[in-house]
């Protein structure tokens, strides 16, 4: 990664079924109280998928064989340090997730996901993108007192590798 690219940091997933989409209301900061996708942080030496993978069954309980590379957001100006994340879709296994230490888990209507003020800001903006299906694209996001100011979609650019290790 060159100067000026964010660090890859995180993952985030989205479980889907039907209509609905498996959400975590955090208990902690960053976003603390607000409904976002399960992920976490990428240790040492895994791939994003990887990362993914291990973090849906940490928060879940869920085994999924495999997760579609939906995005990349970055963000600059936020409450946690600047950074970067990719974002994976997957459908769901039957059954109900186990309970989570991260906070509360719940499935939310695609609709409120894409829509409600207690659903993270950024995800109303990347999320139509990701749910349809598209392509991946890099999302970045620039925060100003705690709002998004700026918001920019564009090809994965220095990402693109992640789309072929997948």
């Amino acid at each position: 990664m060159s100067i000026g690219e964010p660090a890859l940091r995180y993952t985030l997933c989205f479980l889907t079924r039907a209509d609905r989409v498996l959400m975590l209301r955090r208990r902690r900061a960053p976003n603390q109280g607000l409904w976002n996708g399960v992920g976490g942080k990428i240790e040492g030496g895994e791939t994003p998928s990887a990362a993914c993978l291990r973090e849906v069954r940490e928060e879940t309980g869920f085994q999924i064989p495999s997760a579609r590379f939906a995005a990349v957001v970055s963000w600059t100006g936020f409450e946690a340090p600047d950074g970067a994340l990719c974002v994976f879709t997957a459908e769901a296994p039957d059954g109900e997730p186990a309970a989570c230490e991260e906070g509360e888990l719940a499935w939310l209507p695609r609709d409120r996901v894409l829509r409600s003020a207690e659903v993270v800001s950024n995800i109303h903006r990347f999320g139509p993108d990701v749910f349809a299906g598209l392509s991946p694209r890099w999302h970045r996001f620039t925060y100003r007192n705690g709002a998004i100011e700026r918001h920019d979609a564009m090809p994965l650019g220095p990402f693109s590798g992640l789309v072929d290790s997948q």
